[in-house]
């Protein structure tokens, strides 16, 4: 029951966020619970679907496919979200004036309800796809009833909706006048952060180059595996040991949004000139990180999921070099290859298998670990 629960509690969270701030940028906005509903529902039934195609996804693109997917989910996201973004600060003493007089339903745009509610499907997609594996994978191997897996799940769904329905009032605390801000910024914060977290995915695939593999750690504020790590990388894109490609997407998506909210309200002549300067420094950061090609990883250890094990739990990898690691699941339960050192997570099917991509490391030690069983799921890579 506990696993059910952690598990559940900790991937409703994430996307039970993202729903919570969507709710407050629509509060008062006519149709727009049928909105975020068809999104949750698009969601769940798109995770499952998902879940189904995971081992055919992983094993596509040369076995970047589950990458691929994540990251091209996650533009999608954030091209939506910056039309909101923009949608609303064009109209926003217009919405604060409506919000303000009484029994009056904001009128948001079709378009910007649609983005809005793809956001929050693709939120629910991601996340619900890792609690279908998961749960599957506890059923289908018996390691505890249905009851208490039911009971785990609930209890862990249940704790997630309270906190998200926490931020939810919380920002309608908010004055009626400074709600929109709000949220706008929230929503801008959201974008950047997917944004580094599309580029941190195609990085790990050995898309594109990273620009410095770590450049700070934060680990010890805010590890990336709490709660509060979990929380802030779902609401900002936040991770403790961020590539210089990851920072840089984040920067430019947030800088270009925030000039764009600030020059819709000016005249056409006045905000032409900086809205090409917003635009250059998205290109050119999308151009950068395409252009210089990395290096293909050629060296290959493998790594084996057996009883909810590592095979072998200890590897030894050259220092400075480009390196990747297959990684086998022989058990009958889903599980997943993460390591916060090297920031890296990944799926993998049961009797399946994926390819994670690493390297260039300095010398020193990296902890690597089972998602699904912490407990039992845990190696050391050695770099020397």
């Amino acid at each position: 029951m506990l696993a059910s629960l952690i598990v559940v509690f900790r991937e409703v969270l994430e996307a039970g966020l993202i729903v919570g701030i969507v709710l407050a940028a629509t509060e008062g906005v006519a149709r727009r619970l049928r909105w975020i509903a068809c999104g949750v529902a698009c969601g769940v039934a798109g995770a499952a679907v998902l879940a189904g195609c995971a081992g055919a996804l992983s094993n596509a693109f040369d076995g970047t496919g589950q990458e691929i997917f994540s990251a091209s989910v996650l533009c999608i996201a954030v091209v939506m979200l910056g039309w909101h973004v923009t949608w609303m600060s064009a109209h926003a003493r217009e919405l604060s004036a409506q919000m303000r007089a009484a029994g009056q339903d904001v009128r948001l745009g079709r378009r910007s309800l649609a983005a809005l509610a793809t956001v929050v499907g693709v939120a629910v997609l991601r996340e619900g796809a890792e609690v279908v594996l998961f749960l599957y994978g506890i059923a289908a191997g018996g390691q505890q009833s249905a009851s208490g897996m039911a009971v785990g799940g609930v209890i862990g769904l249940a704790l997630a909706v309270l906190a998200s329905y926490a931020l939810y009032r919380g920002l309608l605390a908010i004055p009626v006048h400074r709600l929109f801000a709000v949220t706008n910024g929230l929503i801008l914060l959201l974008a950047a952060g997917m944004a580094g977290q599309a580029a941190a995915i195609l990085h790990s695939a050995d898309l594109i180059p990273g620009w410095g593999e770590r450049l700070w750690n934060t680990s010890w504020l805010v590890a990336d595996g709490g709660i509060a790590g979990r929380a802030l990388h779902a609401l900002v894109g936040y991770s403790a040991q961020p590539s210089g490609v990851q920072a840089a997407a984040w920067l430019a998506t947030a800088f270009v949004l925030a000039t764009l909210s600030r020059l819709l309200a000016r005249p056409p002549a006045a905000a032409r000139r900086p809205l090409r300067t917003a635009g250059g420094v998205l290109a050119a950061v999308a151009t950068a990180s395409l252009a210089a090609a990395p290096a293909r990883a050629a060296d290959v250890a493998v790594l084996t999921f057996k009883q909810h094990r590592f095979y072998p739990d200890h590897l030894v990898v050259p220092a400075g070099q480009k390196f990747k690691i297959e990684v086998l699941n022989t058990d009958d339960t889903a599980d997943e290859f993460e390591s916060t050192d090297l920031n890296r997570e990944k799926l993998v099917v049961p009797g399946g298998r994926i390819t994670v991509f690493l390297g260039p490391l300095d010398a020193g030690s990296y902890k690597f670990f089972g998602d699904f069983h912490r407990d039992t799921a845990q190696g050391v890579i050695e770099a020397k």
